[in-house]
């Protein structure tokens, strides 16, 4: 199986387009790698993902998932197709997580999964 070429896998608090040109987005509080935990738990946190890859097929499915670190547990997102309209020009896409729960505190990975094989992960704590 063909794996993407990943190029960016990004964490934000926000994303907007830019107003300046359509083709750019500016990724507010890019790198997001800690969350505030503001008590009780569990507790419903919102954040986006900005993935940037490329494929040699014309379309593939993208999923998302919530692992905690100490225990293994996945939480899998909805998947979500993706269309790759030139195989040598990247592709942008952005994921909005609403309401991801969070059961408790500690360590947590964001997995990227793509034709159901695993890419990368974002290393996520909330403290």
């Amino acid at each position: 199986m063909d794996v993407p070429m990943l190029k960016a896998f990004v964490l934000c608090e926000n994303i907007i387009d830019n107003p300046a040109t359509s083709d750019q987005k500016d990724l507010h509080g890019a790198g997001l790698s800690r969350l505030v935990c503001v008590d009780p738990l569990p507790l419903k946190l919102s954040f986006w993902v900005f993935v940037q890859s490329s494929d040699q097929k014309e379309t593939g499915e993208a999923r998302l998932a919530l692992t905690r670190a100490d225990s293994g547990r996945r939480y899998f997102f909805r998947p979500v197709t993706v269309r790759h309209n030139d195989s040598v020009q990247a592709t942008v896409f952005c994921i909005r997580l609403y309401d991801c729960v969070f059961p408790e505190r500690g360590i947590y990975f964001l997995e990227l999964w793509y034709d159901n094989e695993w890419v990368v992960d974002q290393r996520l704590e909330l403290i």
